[in-house]
């Protein structure tokens, strides 16, 4: 139920406790050793089959610098050579892995020497040193950067595009995840930090461009791509016609891969019908049904459940509600978070949708709804978050009717304690969407959710289409075969948590701890050895997408 992207974000706060780690620390020395292990095995004679780019990696986490150290090692392991590359301080202010209240401000430099350092401790043992950003940079670059700038202001700015990349809109979208906000103009000195980004992602595209055409790589591996800095990597390889590969540590064991596009982008659309065409057997829909029930390891994220639990204090009388009123469950996005913005299909964004909702209940009594905030925007390990659905609501004037309720994000109850009383769930793109189908509900989806259009939702385009929709359903007129729905959310959840999450079985994060390697020799890496492992190393080898029509990970 949780938002992985909020999860990226939330793993940013552990960067400082593992930044403060010896560097002698267990999981360090296991992964020196594995590498020189790596350099005995490989000999020099063995002529080498593919040379491979590796973008800047988000080093600064634990789970991406050991993930990024195996997975190089089982390449090498190979015959591949491996071309490293890192950002050493070209970017100014702010970046995409330091800024805002994530280490930005006045700490900023300092946490940008420390990202340097950590990079260049990443590929320390990699037989090809790796290539610094600055070398391929010269000095009228900048005249050449502020000639595009010039004489353009930041609002103006948001819409600049450079060879077909959307440049200035990812420029914002870094700024508001930086300062966890929707709306760029809450953000003291937003024109200015805006200009920045877009310098930044001036000098990435300039410095990728020049290194790609040197170094002429076979194939591109890169940390997920949803964001700029890894978005422009992504189409200049694009355009040059060079396989291009990103993931994303998703959950504690769990990894996420894609092929020509984001890792978190979850584009399952290309496996979906040849996926979904076979039943599933019992095994795999007992793992489902675990799966939701939160057994066998749950959803595998990586968070403290005690400090979830002290945080959710606040009360929520369910005996306020309503039992005998058709009931509506709203649940909301975080207001900031890349999985929601951009994503909207039938109003203008997540906040409109909300506020349009509540008035069309405040118009029919008859019906309730439960309006339920994302825990997350409270939550005690990311800074919180100013921008939330009950400050906009404030904000704006916006009085609940009677049979309007709202959930606080502290409050000590989850979405399965409502849905008993939920007639119809209704979504932006949050992944409660297909637990609720899962469980037999109806479920109207008003935006770009990754499982829009499998078969298991109600997807609307029109405002009109989704109060007509929705008053159809709250009427208790449910067109859908509901079995049938249940199946289809049980197969992408299948996909979606043991498939394209693919548990490697490599290392484990853990906690305010170092990962657990599972690994321990170079041996472990070769061919045939992991399953799982081999699936993701042989696509990159043949140049093949991670999810295609007739091809996708193995379940793990």
């Amino acid at each position: 139920m949780s938002n992985h992207r909020i999860l990226e974000k939330w793993s940013r706060r552990l960067i400082g406790f593992f930044q403060e780690q010896d560097v002698s620390s267990d999981y360090l020395t296991i992964l020196d050793n594995i590498g020189r292990e790596v350099t005995g095995l490989r000999s020099s004679d063995q002529p080498e089959a593919l040379k491979i780019l590796w973008g800047p990696s988000f080093s600064i986490y634990p789970p991406s610098f050991t993930l990024d150290r195996l997975l190089s090692y089982a390449l090498r392991l190979r015959g591949v050579t491996v071309l490293p590359i890192y950002c050493d301080s070209v970017q100014s202010r702010e970046c995409n892995f330091f800024g805002g209240v994530w280490g930005g401000g006045d700490s900023f430099p300092d946490n940008c020497r420390r990202c340097v350092a950590q990079s260049q401790r990443l590929w320390g043992d990699n037989p090809v040193p790796a290539l610094r950003l600055s070398d391929y940079l010269r000095p009228d670059d900048e005249a050449q950067i502020e000639r595009v700038l010039t004489g353009a202001d930041w609002d103006t700015l948001q819409d600049f595009t450079q060879d077909g990349m959307p440049l200035g809109s990812w420029a914002k979208d870094i700024l508001v995840n930086n300062y966890v906000v929707a709306d760029d103009r809450l953000i003291p000195d937003h024109e200015e930090l805006g200009l920045s980004h877009l310098r930044n992602l001036l000098r990435l595209k300039i410095a990728y461009a020049r290194i790609l055409d040197d170094t002429r790589p076979d194939r591109v591996i890169a940390n997920d791509s949803y964001y700029g800095m890894w978005a422009i990597l992504q189409q200049l390889c694009e355009q040059r016609g060079i396989p291009f590969y990103t993931h994303w540590p998703v959950t504690r064991d769990r990894v996420a891969f894609a092929h020509a596009g984001a890792a978190m982008g979850l584009d399952f659309r290309p496996a979906w019908p040849a996926f979904c065409a076979s039943p599933l057997s019992s095994e795999q829909r007992q793992r489902v049904e675990d799966w939701l029930n939160g057994q066998s390891g749950g959803r595998g994220l990586l968070i403290n459940t005690a400090v979830v639990e002290s945080h959710q204090n606040e009360g929520f009388d369910l005996s306020s509600l309503n039992t005998g009123k058709p009931t509506a469950l709203l649940t909301a996005n975080v207001i900031w978070d890349l999985a929601a913005l951009n994503k909207q299909v039938v109003f203008a964004g997540m906040m409109e949708w909300i506020i349009s909702t509540i008035e069309w209940f405040a118009r029919h009594p008859e019906y309730q709804l439960i309006l339920k905030a994302h825990p997350a925007e409270q939550h005690p390990t990311i800074p919180e978050t100013h921008e939330r659905v009950e400050s906009v609501l404030l904000q704006r004037g916006v009085v609940l009717p009677a049979n309007v309720f709202f959930v606080s994000p502290r409050a000590k109850v989850s979405v399965y304690d409502f849905l008993p009383l939920t007639r119809v769930g209704i979504v932006h793109t949050t992944s409660v969407g297909f637990e609720m189908a899962a469980f037999g509900l109806p479920v109207i989806t008003t935006a770009r959710a990754p499982y829009r259009g499998f078969g298991f939702t109600y997807d609307v385009e029109t405002p009109e289409d989704y109060f007509s929709q929705l008053s159809m359903l709250l009427a208790g007129d449910d067109n859908e075969n509901k079995q049938r729905r249940i199946d289809l959310a049980y197969k992408f959840i299948s996909f979606y948590h043991f498939h394209y999450y693919i548990r490697l079985g490599l290392s484990e994060s853990r906690w305010n701890n170092s990962p657990l390697l599972h690994v321990q020799t170079a041996n472990e890496l070769l061919p045939g050895r992991n399953r799982a492992l081999d699936y993701i190393v042989d696509s990159i080898l043949n140049g093949l997408p991670i999810v295609s029509k007739d091809r996708w990970p193995v379940e793990s």
